[in-house]
C-alpha cells in the first residue's frame, strides 16, 4: 500500500527551479525584444523609403506634364508676379502632386484659382485636413495633425539657403547663427519667383525648377528628404500650406530642435536656420530622394560641405562618394 502511494505521488517544481525558469525567460526575452524592434523599424523604414520613391515617380510625371517642379504658390499680394508658375493659388508644393500620387478627385475639388489658404474646397472635410499614407513616414511620431492641418513627414528642398536666424530675445538665450548659409555664393533666402538666390529645387514663394536648370545633374542633387513636423513651427501649417513644404540644406542632418532639446537658441523650434532642416526618427541619418528618382540613405555625419553639394542644383562642384 505504501508502495502504491508512493507512485502516485506528482513531481511538482520548487520554488528555485521556479525561479530559474522566471529568470531564463527573462533574459530571453530581453534578448529577443531588441531584434523585434529593430525588425519593426527595418519595415518602417522600408515603407518610409516607398513612400519617397512614389514621390519622386510622382515628381518626374509633373515634370513631364507642366515642364518643370512644382512650387509653393503663394499670394501674389504678398510676394509678386505669379505668372511664373504653372498653376494659380496659395497652393503647398505637395498640393501640386495630389493627382499624381492617385488623389485626382481631391486635387480636382480645389479651388486653384483661389488666393486664400485654405483654398476653396468642394469636398469635405477640407482637403488640407486629410492625413495622407503617401506624406507620411511610419517613424515619424510627430503629431498627424496640428490644429486643422493635416502634417507631412516629407518637404522639398531649398538647398543652402540663408535661413532666418531669430534674434536672441526671441529664442531665450544667444541667437543663432552659426550656419549662415549661402555656402557657395548662390543662396538668397529662398523666396522669390526667378530662380536668382535659389540653389535648391523649389522656393519658399513660387520658384520651382527646370531640369534644364539642376546642371550638377538629377543624381547629385537632392530633391526631397525627411521632416519632423514637431521639432519646426513651418511644418506644423501642414503639407498643403505654401509656407510649411520647405526645407534646406543649410542646418546639419539631424539637428535637434524637437521635444526634449534645450528649446534655446540654435534649438529653438522656431530658429528656420536649424528647425528647417531635414530630419528623421531614423538612427544615425536620414532618407533623401534624388533627381534621379532613388532614395539614398545619408548619414548625419555627411561632410558638411558635401551636403550642402547635394542640396544646391548648380554650385558646379563635384561631390565624390558620400
Amino acid at each position: 500500500m505504501q508502495i502504491l502511494q508512493r507512485r502516485n505521488r506528482k513531481k511538482a517544481f520548487t520554488l528555485i527551479e521556479l525561479l530559474v525558469v522566471i529568470a531564463i525567460i527573462a533574459v530571453l526575452i530581453a534578448l529577443l525584444l531588441p531584434a523585434v524592434q529593430q525588425a519593426r523599424e527595418a519595415a518602417r523604414r522600408t515603407q518610409c523609403k516607398n513612400n519617397l520613391k512614389q514621390l519622386g515617380l510622382a515628381l518626374h510625371n509633373y515634370n513631364d506634364v507642366h515642364n518643370k517642379l512644382p512650387s509653393n504658390t503663394v499670394n501674389p499680394n504678398r510676394y509678386g508676379n505669379p505668372n511664373d508658375n504653372c498653376c494659380a493659388g496659395s497652393a503647398g508644393f505637395m498640393v501640386h502632386i495630389l493627382p499624381f500620387i492617385d488623389q485626382a478627385p481631391m486635387y480636382n475639388a480645389i479651388n486653384m484659382n483661389s488666393l486664400d489658404y485654405p483654398m476653396a474646397y468642394t469636398g469635405s472635410p477640407s482637403y488640407h485636413t486629410v492625413s495622407l499614407p503617401a506624406f507620411r513616414c511610419p517613424s515619424d511620431t510627430s503629431p498627424t495633425q496640428y490644429g486643422t492641418n493635416a502634417t507631412s513627414s516629407y518637404g522639398p528642398s531649398t538647398g543652402p539657403v540663408v535661413a532666418w536666424s531669430r534674434a536672441a530675445a526671441d529664442i531665450g538665450g544667444t541667437a543663432c547663427g552659426i550656419y549662415p548659409g549661402n555656402t557657395f555664393g548662390n543662396g538668397g533666402d529662398g523666396n522669390g519667383f526667378s530662380g536668382a538666390g535659389l540653389p535648391g529645387i523649389a522656393g519658399r514663394a513660387g520658384y520651382s525648377a527646370r531640369f534644364k536648370e539642376i546642371t550638377d545633374g538629377l543624381s547629385n542633387t537632392i530633391f526631397m528628404g525627411e521632416a519632423r513636423s514637431e521639432c519646426s513651427d513651418h511644418m506644423q501649417n501642414g503639407w498643403a500650406n505654401p509656407n510649411s513644404s520647405w526645407l534646406s540644406t543649410t542646418a546639419p542632418i539631424n539637428f535637434n530642435s524637437c521635444p526634449g532639446s534645450s528649446g534655446v537658441g540654435c534649438a529653438h523650434v522656431t530658429n528656420w536656420e536649424t528647425s528647417m532642416g531635414f530630419k528623421s526618427r531614423h538612427v544615425g541619418g536620414a532618407q533623401f530622394l534624388m533627381g534621379d528618382g532613388t532614395v539614398r540613405f545619408i548619414s548625419e555625419n555627411i561632410d558638411y560641405r558635401t551636403y550642402q553639394r547635394l542640396g544646391g542644383r548648380n554650385d558646379g562642384e563635384v561631390v565624390g562618394e558620400f
